[in-house]
């Protein structure tokens, strides 16, 4: 299955950015996870993630990690301060004309049919010299979401159901952008694909094919061994 490394930025002692009561690493963090939480959900996608909680790792051991892992595709998550509003994005120099910056465009675009409705601005498509993208050896993307001391700006990260969508628009675009198989139809409820779910890591279902045709009723040699497995449980 591809690979995303998710990189919340800065973390521990590193800040990053501050302003309407709001700091950097913890707004990155948690938008990140749950852009991994989306995509494990919803796609057949292995994520990783540089921190998971207020740890500081520098630059370069994020960039490692991912090269490590052989990763398909980094994304770094951060957001702005020291004046302007809106949205942008980055790629390492010299890119943006190859597959990083086709990615890139459908990573950015995917996030501003979110956000344009809201009224915020989108800053464009850019390059930069950062380390994470310059030390990565797969296309990366650094994306900057917003501006802390922007009153308005601030005024949408400062609502949790404005971060669940933006997490939400961010995952849609990552898996667009690779071409992510869909877990379940793409019709099918959340309710439905909670409880499918829960067979699998009940170990009560095995057999991926199953989630292609929830629709479907098992045919009785399945139920017999869901009952099983069932009843082993239980008397364990």
């Amino acid at each position: 299955m591809p690979i995303v490394v998710l990189d919340p930025g800065h973390g521990g002692r590193d800040s990053g950015a501050q302003g309407n009561g709001l700091v950097e690493k913890h707004l990155a963090l948690e938008i990140a996870i749950k852009t991994r939480d989306i995509l494990v959900k919803q796609f057949e996608v292995v994520v990783h993630m540089t921190r998971t909680d207020d740890t500081f790792i520098s630059l370069s051991e994020r960039a490692q990690m991912a090269n490590r892992l052989n990763a398909d595709y980094f994304v770094s998550f951060h957001h702005n301060a020291a004046g302007g509003s809106g949205f942008e994005s980055y790629v390492y120099i010299g890119t943006r004309n190859q597959r990083t910056g086709q990615l890139q465009n459908i990573v950015h675009d995917r996030i501003m049919e979110f956000l344009r409705p809201l009224g915020i601005r989108d800053r464009g498509k850019k390059e930069a010299n950062f380390a994470v993208l310059r030390e990565t050896s797969m296309p990366a993307i650094l994306l900057e979401n917003l501006f802390v001391d922007n009153a308005g700006d601030a005024a949408h990260l400062q609502r949790e159901s404005f971060r669940t969508d933006l997490a939400n628009a961010t995952a849609k675009g990552i898996a667009s952008a690779l071409g992510l198989i869909d877990r379940f139809p793409p019709t099918a409820p959340d309710w439905k694909r909670e409880a499918i779910d829960w067979l699998y890591q009940e170990g009560l279902l095995t057999h991926e094919d199953w989630k292609k045709s929830i629709e479907n009723p098992l045919p009785l040699w399945a139920e017999a061994v869901v009952l099983r497995r069932l009843f082993d449980k239980l008397n364990k």
